[in-house]
């Protein structure tokens, strides 16, 4: 193995350990996250086989995604009668407050970015977490790099998630904040039961 392969591995491992507790605390895993915000970018409903794109990932592995993510009550699949080959998928009032909370608890707190400007300020010199430009900076810094990286491996996933304070507040629009009251009893029992 290559050093840079095996920083990247240990890099994408550190991220999910440090992930898994705060959105297990909404019942959602790092996967389940991606695709949930997949589909309500989408605005409404998407293909299945677009989201395999979108996420890159397999038929296989996207169609078992949604039979989990479907048991729970949180996405709704049908088969639209103009092409019986393909799948609609949407989300249910319950996966759309999922993700709305999922995405104030993880990144509208700024707690996602906080632990990245944590990590970068270790190997950035004269950079300080506490400087937003310095911050943002870096951050970009990382994206180009992973950009390029993964362009070079052919790695064309397109989920487009927000890359600084600035464009959150556009993506917020997608989530219909009232829905985030729906749900109390919900959300305390994904806090006693994270399974």
């Amino acid at each position: 193995m290559h050093a840079v392969f095996f920083g990247l591995k240990r890099a994408h491992h550190g991220t999910l350990r440090i992930t898994r507790r705060v959105l297990a605390a909404v019942g959602l895993t790092a996967a389940r996250f991606d695709l949930l915000y997949a589909i309500k970018t989408s605005r409404r409903t998407t293909f299945q086989s677009v989201l395999r794109r979108v996420l890159g990932v397999s038929r296989a592995t996207v169609s078992r995604m949604l039979s989990s993510l479907e048991e729970l009550g949180l996405v709704r699949r049908t088969v639209p009668p103009e092409d019986r080959r393909q799948k609609l998928v949407e989300l249910t009032t319950k996966g759309r407050w999922r993700i709305a909370f999922a995405h104030r608890q993880f990144t509208r707190s700024g707690w996602a970015q906080l632990a990245i400007d944590s990590a970068l300020a270790a190997e950035y010199a004269g950079f300080r977490w506490c400087d937003e430009d310095a911050c943002l900076e870096a951050t970009a810094a990382l994206q180009v790099t992973l950009g390029h990286i993964r362009e070079a491996f052919h790695d064309f996933a397109t989920l487009d998630y927000p890359s600084g304070p600035q464009e959150l507040i556009t993506w917020w629009d997608y989530y219909d904040e009232d829905l985030l009251d729906m749900f109390p009893d919900e959300l305390y029992r994904h806090r006693r039961d994270p399974s």
